[in-house]
């Protein structure tokens, strides 16, 4: 390998831990849950008892609206697995295929995306896909109405149009379909065949949009819907509450206290959800008032315009072995300076918790922190200051952008 793929691959982030196959860590082993059905309060609160018997008591939703538990070593990943059996928690394994946490419940959908999902799942299982693909390669399906998936870094997104349903591949448009699921799975083989770590736009930059969108029927761009989990969104009986958890983490005892509560509260799901959240429902519009007073209270993020919303952070040292410094103190500390400007505190170049650009990027390197203006943790810094100086500079900065 030369030098120049060295330095990409120092870049690329790893493969996706799961249950069976965890991913070592500062603090641990991590193992990611994708639920294949909502938690039971009662479920979410043996989780909690896992997480804390298990591992170091610390429970996690991911960007994706995935859960992750920390601090396991071998003997407790084994008795986190016989756990979530022993629970009935249901995980999918296999292709990374992502659905509203509202699906199914969503009165605004145009269609119930679980079932394209299972479909497309089950012949994705068939030929063996997942294995031939990049681990972080996923496809969204997107039933519109109240919380879509607006805003993931989706390789194939699937949606409804007119007279059928549209897909997109690397967030550009190749056209509409009456039958999606062949479509997909033509899509994804062609990936597979082009190489294990590529992902959409690789195949896009390639081969090119018309290529691809070979057969499609024309269509438009998908409609903006809503992806903000937090608040309360209307069901077809009574209302989900959404939680955003601070940094995605939340203690063991803090999940097991928040799904009593729930529960006493009459709610039935507790649904991990996009942008490190948690859905809880269904509830009558007096009791998801007395629930978001409860969990603000309890520090939980109850409202879409809590500046945490707008600081994204990893766990930082010593949780995380690559970081290069301590991400989540600094990170709240520059949250009430935001005033809107998206800000992304990470501890080291592969900016696990936000990929993409943000107004203010600031992260760990070996020589220092990066400044990082109107990019992501990859881009050449602005500057680089000493870590003892970092919190000074950085205030400084998002107080100079407010003027």
């Amino acid at each position: 390998m030369n030098d120049a793929a060295r330095s990409l691959d120092s870049l690329r982030r790893g493969a996706c831990p799961s249950l069976p196959a965890p991913m070592a860590t500062g603090d641990g082993l991590l193992a990611r849950l994708a639920l294949a059905a909502p938690l039971t309060p009662e479920q979410a609160i043996g989780l909690a008892a896992l997480a804390r018997d298990c591992g170091n008591g610390i429970v996690e939703v991911t960007a994706r609206g995935k859960m992750q538990l920390r601090g396991l070593d071998a003997a407790g990943t084994a008795r986190l697995a016989e756990g979530v059996g022993a629970l009935g928690i249901a995980v999918r394994e296999g292709l990374g295929i992502e659905v509203s946490a509202l699906a199914g419940r969503d009165p605004a959908a145009a269609f119930d995306p679980r079932l394209l999902a299972a479909a497309l799942a089950q012949a994705a299982d068939v030929a063996g896909l997942a294995a031939r693909l990049a681990p972080k390669v996923s496809v969204g399906i997107d039933g519109g109405g109240m919380l879509g998936l607006g805003g993931r870094d989706l390789d194939i997104a699937v949606s409804p149009a007119a007279g059928g349903f549209r897909i997109e591949a690397g967030g550009v448009v190749l056209g509409r379909t009456s039958a999606p699921v062949p479509v997909v799975l033509a899509l994804l083989e062609r990936l597979a065949a082009f190489g294990p770590r590529a992902r959409m736009r690789d195949l896009i930059a390639a081969e090119g949009v018309a290529t691809l969108g070979e057969g499609l029927e024309p269509a438009g761009a998908r409609a903006p819907a809503p992806a903000e989990p937090v608040g309360r969104h209307a069901l077809a009986e009574g209302w989900a509450l959404g939680l955003a958890l601070p940094f995605g983490q939340i203690e063991a005892e803090g999940l097991a206290v928040l799904a009593g509560k729930a529960a006493e509260l009459g709610a039935g799901f507790i649904e991990p959800a996009g942008g490190r959240a948690l859905l809880i429902g269904p509830l009558a519009a007096a009791e998801a008032e007395a629930l978001a007073q409860w969990a603000g209270a309890a520090g939980l993020i109850v409202e879409p315009g809590d500046p945490l919303r707008r600081v994204e952070a990893c766990p930082g040292a010593p949780a995380c072995g690559s970081a290069r410094f301590a991400t989540r103190a600094l990170a709240r500390e520059l949250a009430g300076l935001a005033r809107g400007r998206s800000v992304h505190v990470s501890g080291c170049v592969k900016g696990c918790a936000h990929p993409g650009r943000a107004g203010l990027t600031i992260v760990g390197l070996d020589e220092g922190a990066g400044i990082v203006i109107e990019g992501t943790p990859r881009d050449v810094p602005t500057r680089i200051v000493p870590f003892d100086e970092l919190a000074g500079a950085a205030c400084r900065i998002l107080e100079s952008a407010r003027g």
